[in-house]
């Protein structure tokens, strides 16, 4: 996800950048954001509630 959606963009403007790759892999945008989130923290918080 940080690949298409870099650490240096806020939530706002990552969802508008990972909601086409989601729809493509036919995922939700807060399983993606929520990948995102754990990959800039590390924090396996950040994926709770989110099946990956």
């Amino acid at each position: 996800m940080l690949g298409v959606a870099s650490a240096c963009l806020s939530d706002t403007d990552a969802a508008d950048v990972l909601a086409l790759l989601c729809e493509e892999f036919g995922e939700p945008l807060e399983h993606g954001l929520a990948a995102r989130r754990y990959a800039v923290s590390g924090d396996r918080r950040a994926l709770h509630g989110t099946v990956l």
